[in-house]
């Protein structure tokens, strides 16, 4: 055994589990084959074979484990989930010559050898019978089974889109009754999950390996050109190969549920061009699912990692003070060297100093953590919108931003909110805020706009304002909030203050949502109107609070704009939208960085590609 990963010794297997893989091997191989491997006719059950043919059964398979390890493959009891590696064509070659034994010349070669390899096909689904896994070292990563099923309902989430955009292609086709995520099949299910498990594995056929973002860093999307997809897209059919197989599929020319026949199990240059793409698009979505577990791929060339994560700067007042003591503290030791008396008081004052400002650090980081754990993770946003970003800056470690996505029979509901202020105080409103939208969408299904806002805002005013006037809306926050029809492209959306910009066929709209007026409160009540859009395919919808226009830099002081903002969204709208997210990141902190500008205001944008 290898203790460090759990491997099992050859003569462990052959003792303990050979002659039960020999007899799956067996029926397996029987169940498509008419004769075997060492010749004879296939008529009789395992238990009813001569001694000679049981025999060489069991020694081959008491040689799988030796001869796997010549290969770099090893075996791993699994459990619930069976995470087997990729086998190549090359691999499978290899295999079959050692099981051969024989000069290519023999005039039986060519017939053993595609007897050999159809075994070795099979020999996966029989060790995973048994209650094993094949493992390649360096394919192993730590993704945990929760952080797994999270993305294996974003990689569903992308399947459905493709088939939609099939469906927009092509006549007569109709995938409308296909099964979300909740309502899946066990074997499709744990398919979506060996598509997240192999994430590792279609990088490295790119020469990446993936690791978690170091803290303090911020994650870059991984930018793949069309080359490294299509490499990628012909491991990701290898790896639906092998979990079809490992399920007891084998190629059929027509698909055949009760036999479990599929025509696409053919090498990916003899697949059509549409299976082709779905293959693709899986791909293109993993530097976003990368991204959204905070894991960054490296390239094993380590002149290239340095593209691939930047550090992210100390922006907060609190970390800036805490630097700033820093460097006053130890300024102020220098020159008193000199007079110990001095010196003891100063270190006194300074690690009392210090010790405050790790308290209130603590809060404010503790704060954050709450923060996180309320709004929508990105892999739930993910699901929602395959192609989409959140760009997500607080001003002060937490938010007076806050944004909702949430699904409903079809529908995708989603808003971004902007509290007065920023830092504690605005967070505090962004937590009641959230708190109650949330009621408001998914438990008491109000899902129309325009009544989930007046139902917003009036649980905010009753929250804090029982015995005073009413205030203008603006007082408390500004929000978008939208409703999107999956199957329509309709689009329904109300609020004020924040912005909308629709891009289509190239251009892009003004702000659709409007400016704050005082006619959204009369007579007691908050009062919002619900405007309606179609959305092609295609189509890109930007939702921004006001803090990246409102952001002070440049040459000159001056403010970043909504004009310039349009014109960037605009420019960089051919990129996938993770890239875009990099993009405007990196935006923005040129133009703060210009002058040293401290960031003013809380930013949030978010991308959705249709």
């Amino acid at each position: 055994m290898k203790p460090d990963e759990g491997f099992t010794d050859p003569s462990y297997f052959r003792e303990h589990h050979a002659e039960a893989v020999a007899e799956s091997l067996y029926d397996d191989y029987r169940r498509i084959n008419r004769v075997s491997a060492s010749g004879s006719v296939l008529r009789r059950k395992y238990a009813d074979p001569g001694k000679a043919d049981k025999r060489f059964w069991i020694d081959y398979a008491a040689g799988i484990p030796e001869k796997y390890i010549s290969l770099g493959l090893f075996l791993r009891p699994c459990s619930d989930f069976c995470r087997t590696c990729i086998i190549t064509e090359d691999d499978i070659d290899a295999l079959a010559s050692k099981d051969l034994g024989m000069h290519p010349g023999d005039p039986h070669y060519p017939e053993r050898k595609h007897l050999f390899r159809e075994l070795n096909y099979l020999i996966p689904a029989s060790l995973k019978k048994a209650g094993y896994e094949i493992i390649r070292q360096e394919e192993i990563t730590g993704v945990n089974k929760s952080l797994l099923m999270k993305i294996a309902r974003a990689v569903h989430a992308s399947y459905l889109r493709e088939m939609k955009k099939q469906d927009e292609d092509t006549s007569g086709t109709n995938h409308s009754t296909i099964t979300e995520f909740d309502d899946l099949p066990d074997e499709i299910l744990q398919s979506n999950i060996d598509n997240a498990i192999h994430i590792p594995t279609r990088l490295l056929a790119i020469g990446y390996r993936i690791r978690p973002v170091r803290k303090g860093y911020k994650p870059r999307a991984l930018h793949l050109d069309d080359q490294e997809v299509e490499t990628m897209a012909k491991v990701e059919h290898l790896r639906w190969s092998w979990e079809k197989r490992l399920n007891g599929w084998t190629y059929g020319r027509v698909k055949d549920l009760r036999k479990k026949r599929h025509p696409c199990l053919i090498p990916y240059d003899e697949l059509s061009d549409n299976e082709k793409e779905k293959d693709r698009e899986l791909v293109r979505l993993t530097p976003a699912i990368l991204r959204d577990i905070r894991y960054e791929a490296y390239p094993v060339s380590p002149d290239r990692i340095s593209k691939l994560s930047y550090a992210i700067k100390p922006q907060s007042s609190i970390h800036k003070l805490l630097s700033g003591t820093n460097e006053l503290s130890n300024s102020i030791n220098l020159l008193a060297e000199n007079s110990p008396l001095i010196r003891e008081k100063l270190t006194s004052i300074d690690e009392r100093i210090k010790l405050s400002l790790s308290e209130v650090e603590g809060s404010y980081n503790y704060a954050r953590h709450i923060q996180e754990a309320f709004l929508p993770d990105d892999l739930s946003i993910r699901e929602c919108f395959p192609d989409s970003f959140v760009l997500f800056e607080p001003k002060d470690i937490v938010s007076g931003d806050f944004y909702l996505f949430s699904r409903h029979d079809g529908h995708v509901i989603f808003g971004l909110a902007d509290c007065t202020g920023h830092g504690i105080p605005a967070a505090l409103i962004s937590t009641i805020g959230y708190g109650i939208l949330d009621q408001t969408v998914n438990i008491l299904k109000i899902t129309d706009p325009a009544e989930a806002l007046s139902h917003l805002y009036s649980g905010i005013r009753r929250f804090l304002r029982k015995d005073t006037a009413a205030l203008a809306v603006s007082d408390d926050m500004t929000i978008v909030l939208c409703n999107l029809d999956a199957n329509t492209g309709k689009l329904t959306y109300s609020g004020a203050g924040n912005a909308i910009f629709h891009l289509t066929d190239g251009k892009i709209s003004g702000n659709l949502s409007g400016t704050v007026s005082e006619d959204h409160f009369k007579n007691g009540t908050y009062s919002f109107s619900t405007k309606t859009l179609h959305l092609n395919a295609h189509d890109a919808l930007y939702v921004c609070s006001d803090g990246f226009a409102d952001q002070f830099g440049g040459g000159s002081h001056r403010r970043y704009s909504w004009r310039r903002l349009r014109d960037l969204l605009l420019q960089i709208n051919k990129y996938p939208m993770p890239e875009q997210g990099d993009i405007l990141y990196e935006e923005f902190d040129r133009w703060r960085e210009e002058k040293d500008e401290d960031q003013t205001d809380d930013i949030t944008i978010i991308g959705i590609r249709i």
